[in-house]
């Protein structure tokens, strides 16, 4: 799935791997937060010592700077961006025989930390699983 991105955006993934000195494979930006995917083995340099770099982000950005390492492996990638841990995940429909669907199974008490306040965090793990493993669908039971 090719994703482009206006200039803005370019901009952005500019201004991340300039003051990170690590390749954003993947950026979304919203209302107060962004969000940036590099490799594996690449988070803990985007993030800093201490925090200082991703601090520096979060004040040029005047945004909360989120940075999950990718991986291709969707069930490994949801360990990246999830929380807290994961029971387990389903995954229907990665061999292209129709839309990709994602369950993600955690324990009752931690449903609220996936889901975050108003839905805001599953709907950002459902927005970064479209952009980049073409995920159509994102359940947590």
């Amino acid at each position: 799935m090719a994703v482009t991105y206006d200039t803005d955006m370019i901009r952005t993934i500019n201004m991340f791997e300039s003051v990170t000195g690590v390749e954003a494979i993947h950026a979304i930006v919203e209302d107060e937060e962004a969000y940036f995917i590099v490799p594996e083995g690449k988070a803990g340099m985007a993030i800093g010592k201490g925090g200082e770099t991703v601090k520096k982000l979060q004040r040029n950005m005047d945004k909360n700077v989120k940075i999950y390492e990718y991986s291709d492996n969707i069930g490994k990638f949801l360990n990246n961006l999830v929380p807290t841990n994961i029971r387990g995940v389903n995954i229907e429909g990665e061999d292209g025989d129709g839309p990709i669907t994602v369950e993600i199974n955690v324990p009752s008490e931690n449903k609220g930390r996936v889901v975050g306040r108003d839905g805001k965090k599953i709907e950002s793990i459902r927005h970064i699983l479209k952009r980049t493993h073409n995920v159509d669908e994102v359940t947590v039971n």
